[in-house]
Parts: C-alpha cells; sequence; structure tokens
C-alpha cells in the first residue's frame, strides 16, 4: 500500500506551522544532533518490541530510506522471548532491503533509550489476561464491548495500567536522551498523550493509521485514486472526522451518500455509514470501534447488533489469532528464510525523514489542541494536519467544527481529563465519573453499578505499590463513596471460562460477514 500524506493545501500548512516554531520550548528534540544536517547516524530506541509485527514493520519502513540503512535499532522489551523474535525478524528485513543496521536487545530501558534520537513507544501493559479482565468483570454487569482499547471502561482501564510504566519512560528519557523525540503507537492514544504530555516536556506525538487507511478504503468504494484527493481530516483519535474530500475540485460527499444505504443494508461499514448519514460527515476509525463509542447502537438490543452488524468482543477473537501468529513467526525466525517486506502505511519513518533531513511533510498527529481546533479545549488531545520538519513537530490550525461532531467527542474527551486527574492525583472518585461520562455505560448500567463494576476492576488489576498495575487511586480522600465492598481478583482459568462461556451463549450470531478495516 502507498503511503499517504495529507494532501492539504501544503503551502498554507507551511506556513501556519511556521508560525508557531518561534514558541517552541528550550530543550525540545530540535536540538539533538541527527538534525544536524548530512548526519544521518541516528538511533532509534522501540520500547515494546516484543510487538514482532509492528517493531518489524517499523524499522523496515525506515531501512527503506538510503540515508537510514545504516541507523541503530535498540529493542527492548521485558519478555525476553518475545524480544529474542522480535530482533531475529528485523535482521531478517535488513538483509532483504540490502541495509546494514546496528540491532541492539535489551530489557534495560534506560540502556535502550541511552543516547537515542527517537524514541517509538508500543506497549500493551498486562496483556492478554489483563484485557480478559476489561471484558469480562464488565459483561457481569451486562456491559460488552467490541474493542474496548479507546474509551469507556476497558479504554481507561488500559490507560490507567499503562501510566505507571509511561510515566517512567519520559522520566528516564528527560534524564538519558531529553532531546529525542517520542512516537507514541500504543493505545488508548488520547489517554496515553495525557500522561506524557502532563508530565515530561519530551516532544511527543500520538500516531494512529485511521485517518490514511480509511481514506484508502473509502476511494475503493467509489474507484478514486487516493493520491489525487485533497482533504483534511480533524477531531480526537478514533473520532476524527473528515471536513472536506475533493477529486480533482469536486466535493466526493456526495457519492459517499449515494452508496451509503447500499453499504448498511449489506453490512458494510454499516455503523459508520449511519454516522455519516446522521451526522454529515465520515468518522475515520471503524465501524467495530464506533459502535462502542455512543449510545447508538450497542444498547438496544439484539436485532440492532445484528442490524448493524456489531462485531461483540471483536478484541478478544483477534488477540486469539495475535498468539496464533506469533508462535508462527518464532519458528521461522529461527529458520535462513529471507522475509519478504513491503513498506506500510505508518507515518513514524516519514516524521524521523523529515526531522532529519528537513524535508517538510505533514501528516496527522495526536498532541494538546493549543486552539488547533478552536471549539475543542485547548488542553484536549486534537488529531489534526501535523506539519514535520526539522524543527519538529507542529499543528495547523483547523478551525471550529460542527457542533453535533464536537457533540459526540466531549464525552471522551470528558473521560480523557478525569483519567489523568485519576492517575496523577490518586483520585477513586474521577475513574468512576470517567465512566459515567462513557455514552455506551451510562446508557446500559446504573450509576451504583458502574461504581461496583470500577471497584472490581481496580481490585482485580491492583495498585502497583502491591505488585499489580494501576497507579495508587486511594492517595487522595474524597466526599465520593465507594462501593464499600470487597472483590477477589479473578484468575486467568476464571476469566478464560467466562469468555468462552460468553462465545458459546451466541455473541457470534451477530457477526456475519463482518468486514474489519485491519
Amino acid at each position: 500500500m502507498a503511503v499517504l500524506l495529507a494532501h492539504i493545501d501544503f503551502k498554507e500548512g507551511i506556513e501556519r506551522g511556521a508560525a508557531k516554531l518561534k514558541h517552541n520550548e528550550p530543550g525540545t528534540a530540535k536540538e539533538c544532533p541527527c538534525r544536524q544536517q548530512g548526519n544521518f547516524m541516528i538511533k532509534v530506541a522501540m520500547i515494546g518490541a516484543g510487538s514482532v509485527v509492528f517493531s518489524k514493520n517499523l524499522t523496515g519502513d525506515l531501512l527503506s530510506f538510503p540515508e537510514f540503512k545504516d541507523a541503530t535499532f535498540s529493542y527492548m522489551d521485558i519478555d525476553e522471548d518475545r524480544l529474542a523474535v522480535g530482533a531475529a525478524l528485523c535482521e531478517k528485513v535488513g538483509k532483504t532491503l540490502g541495509a546494514s543496521p546496528t540491532i541492539e536487545a535489551t530489557t534495560d530501558r534506560r540502556k535502550a533509550l541511552e543516547g537515542a534520537d527517537f524514541v517509538i513507544n508500543m506497549v500493551q501493559i498486562g496483556g492478554f489476561d489483563s484485557t480478559l479482565v476489561d471484558f469480562e468483570i464488565p459483561r457481569k454487569y451486562g456491559l460488552n464491548f467490541t474493542i474496548a482499547d479507546t474509551t469507556g471502561p476497558g479504554g481507561l482501564f488500559r490507560a490507567l495500567r499503562t501510566y505507571p510504566m509511561l510515566k517512567g519512560l519520559v522520566t528516564d528519557m528527560m534524564a538519558v536522551c531529553p532531546n529525542a523525540v517520542l512516537l507514541n503507537y500504543s493505545n488508548p492514544m488520547s489517554m496515553n498523550m495525557q500522561t506524557i504530555t502532563r508530565n515530561s516536556n519530551i516532544q511527543g506525538v500520538g500516531l494512529c493509521h485511521s485517518v490514511q487507511g480509511t481514506l484508502n478504503e473509502l476511494m475503493r468504494y467509489i474507484s478514486v485514486d487516493p493520491d489525487e484527493v485533497t482533504f483534511t481530516c480533524a477531531g480526537i483519535n478514533h473520532m476524527a472526522f473528515y471536513q472536506k474530500l475533493e477529486h480533482k475540485g469536486q466535493d466526493l460527499y456526495p457519492r459517499l451518500f449515494d452508496i451509503a444505504d447500499e453499504r448498511i443494508a449489506t453490512n458494510n461499514n454499516a455503523v459508520r455509514f449511519e454516522l455519516m448519514k446522521r451526522l454529515g460527515y465520515y468518522v475515520t476509525e471503524s465501524s467495530e470501534h464506533n459502535a462502542e463509542y455512543s449510545s447508538f447502537f450497542m444498547p438496544h438490543g439484539k436485532d440492532m447488533i445484528q442490524q448493524f452488524n456489531v462485531p461483540i468482543d471483536e478484541y478478544l477473537r483477534r488477540c486469539d489469532g495475535i498468539v496464533d501468529e506469533f508462535d508462527r513467526l518464532k519458528a521461522f525466525a529461527k529458520t535462513d528464510e529471507p522475509m519478504a517486506f513491503h513498506k506500510s502505511h505508518e507515518y513514524g519513518s516519514i516524521i524521523i525523514d523529515s526531522i532529519v533531513n528537513g524535508k517538510p511533510s505533514v501528516v496527522y498527529g495526536n498532541m494538546p489542541n493549543k486552539g488547533a481546533i478552536s471549539n475543542l479545549p485547548d488542553d484536549a488531545i486534537a488529531e489534526v494536519p501535523t506539519l514535520v520538519d526539522r524543527a519538529g513537530l507542529q499543528f495547523t490550525t483547523v478551525g471550529a467544527l460542527a457542533p453535533q461532531l464536537i457533540g459526540y467527542m466531549m464525552p471522551h474527551v470528558i473521560q480523557h481529563e478525569l483519567f489523568i486527574r485519576a492517575a496523577m492525583e490518586g483520585r477513586r472518585d474521577h475513574v468512576y465519573q470517567a465512566c459515567f461520562n462513557d455514552p455506551l455505560t451510562a446508557a446500559t448500567m446504573r450509576m451504583d453499578a458502574i461504581v461496583e463494576m470500577c471497584d472490581e476492576l481496580i481490585a482485580a488489576h491492583g495498585f502497583e505499590k502491591d505488585g499489580g498495575y494501576l497507579p495508587d487511586l486511594d492517595k487522595t480522600p474524597t466526599r465520593v463513596p465507594s462501593s464499600g465492598k470487597t472483590f477477589a481478583p479473578p484468575t486467568a482459568k476464571e476469566l478464560r471460562a467466562s469468555w468462552d462461556a460468553a462465545q458459546t451463549e451466541g455473541h457470534e450470531d451477530a457477526l456475519t460477514e463482518w468486514k474489519v478495516l485491519g
């Protein structure tokens, strides 16, 4: 798949970005030695490199640039088995591309970060067992999910599990590579970027492939070359909307509205086309994601779920597939067989090339809004066109979005803010309140049941200080009462049995012919 840059007015984008460059804070990555013209000996630290497919793809993307064929890659993961497989696969990619990178593998995060010019985070804390907790405990209360990695209780507790690690990562970066640029790929994107930006002055950006991936998909529907499309997209991660879609000066939205009813009737991105019909704009992230971001679909029963082909428990099924794929790649890594490589459509390598080589580009990044979207809070994490050059990353100004789009996003922006306050201040009540503001949860459960569910999730994941994952959420006493109940953490066997029972009870009957973006 071709890599797509944001086809906005490039001169305007550069001018808007350049207007902000003079406001860069001292100590940002613009002082990095790699930004000196002609210095291509970069070091890239990959944190969570045991995500073997992703680390392999990002490494290959960079090695595809002639200037970076001798780069140093420092792979870090706490899982030595996955780390070894990831490093072996990356060596294979280097051979395929005729490159001679230096590949380091370590379980020591500070060692991996020392001297790094760029840091790529792809960590998922807790693995499949924690994901099962996020699905199976809410299921007891009548709350089901599709993906649970962005918002609601699933996204919230994934962010809370990630908070101690991410805070430690940026603390280490400030100590040993303060001028490095942090590229975050870990979900939940907006909440993780709140952790990064509220705990450090590291220059960081969150990256997702939904903008460029969805553009490719939409243009296939109407037989238009995506490279010929001019578009602008803006919003928050997984809930950004295409503000403009034009082909040779012609608005493409009428053509999308022409096919909307057919797509809904055939269950091909039915959720997103229904949202477009009602809100007037097409959203970037997939139908299976957006099905759980509102109260419009899942709370209305089995008929609605079947009509819009909402895949309950989709992420759990994907996790089972990921385990099988790792086993296959582990065996492949031990062979002498070459590895085929095709450049991905991720933005990471484009950003690094623009910063090191001074080649301006425009991508879609996630950073604090600071006025880029005028009717979104300044400290919200926005996703808008982002200018990248030797000076770093700068948002371009989008202006005001339609109020119905802001209304769709704001319950989630409020969740993001309550998350970061809960984590930084140690306030359990903000965990409850974040879930109160989730449209799906609020449409499904009573407030007292939400409090009880949150207390059970907190008990299951545990505080880091006690050997668990979460920040201490009882550090600050508040007037908001807990459920007052005590919960024993479930065993992995109990969680798996609950998941198996859910499949047996028939959740999969809503999955016929489900199409996913990937």
